[in-house]
């Protein structure tokens, strides 16, 4: 009888696999809103070596919750987890490390940890029910977590927001949520950026996973509408410091969605031209973001 070959050793590719996503809109995805919200808040009138060390390295630290949740997800779903496990229980280290070092820093942080504990926990969960990492609910729980980056840098970099009172208690909102904690520019640039992010969830998933699915099809036409709208009133409202440039990002989306839709009615588009076109997406709703938000 012939025994039953096994391999040696796991191909590069393979190994590296466990530990680094390889999907180039994920990073995008992951990375934009903490880039947009380093250059928005760099702008600002804070000091700038300070502010831009105390960004990055939040920056830096997100890319590490993400290759963790990453990393876990693969051991949950994977029939060979062993091999999956030294990945996360590695990435789940350094972020340990970092995430401390950066609490020493700033530990008005905290007040945030809450709120990613609970997109976390969901994201994992629905993972865990589905078994499937590519649910709308825990990718959604991943972009508002993406998103929310840039509303978290007034915590580190804001003397006043970046430590929590001695006498503080669990009951003391003001204590937890000092003004100082909220930058109406970053807030804004976090809203921008779940407009387009989610937006291109739909979006994506309508033309790929979910093509000729008319439910997908019209949340996003509708999402899209909905930011133009909101982007029009937002300007209105006095609300961007250079409002052209949101509702032409805004415009530009909606146009986007509405061409794909009218050209592809019967047949998938190629992965290859959708991938273009999300390339010029984010880096346009980046740039315009930044201008919009601009002091």
């Amino acid at each position: 009888m012939a025994s039953r070959a096994f391999p040696h050793h796991i191909p590069r590719q393979a190994s590296l696999a466990r530990w680094v996503p390889r999907q180039p809109g994920s990073w995008a995805m992951v990375l934009a809103p903490a880039m947009v919200g380093t250059v928005s808040v760099g702008l600002s009138d804070r000091p700038f070596a300070h502010t831009i060390a105390m960004a990055l390295l939040i920056s830096w630290d997100w890319v590490l919750c993400y290759c963790t949740q990453y990393a876990l997800s693969r051991w949950m779903l994977s029939p060979a987890g062993r091999r999956s496990a030294a990945a996360w229980l590695g990435w789940t280290l350094a972020t340990v490390i970092c995430g401390c070092a950066t609490l020493a820093a700033a530990p008005g942080l905290l007040r945030w940890a809450p709120i990613f504990a609970v997109l976390c926990a969901a994201s994992l969960l629905d993972i865990a029910v589905r078994h499937s990492a590519s649910d709308m609910v825990s990718q959604t729980a991943g972009i508002i977590a993406s998103c929310l980056v840039p509303a978290v840098l007034p915590s580190a970099v804001d003397s006043a927001a970046a430590v929590l009172p001695d006498d503080l208690a669990w009951w003391n909102a003001f204590g937890w949520w000092p003004p100082q904690a909220f930058d109406a520019r970053l807030l804004s640039v976090a809203a921008m950026m779940f407009g387009y992010e989610f937006g291109s969830l739909l979006f994506v998933r309508s033309m790929i996973r979910r093509f000729g699915d008319d439910r997908y099809r019209q949340a996003a036409i509708l999402w899209h509408v909905g930011i133009l709208l909101a982007a029009m009133m937002a300007a209105y409202l006095g609300v961007f410091t250079r409002p052209w440039a949101a509702i032409f990002t805004a415009l530009a989306l909606t146009a986007r969605v509405g061409v794909w839709d009218a050209a592809n009615t019967r047949q998938r588009p190629p992965i290859s031209c959708l991938a273009l076109t999300e390339c010029v997406s984010v880096v346009l709703t980046s740039i315009c973001t930044v201008i919009a938000c601009m002091p």
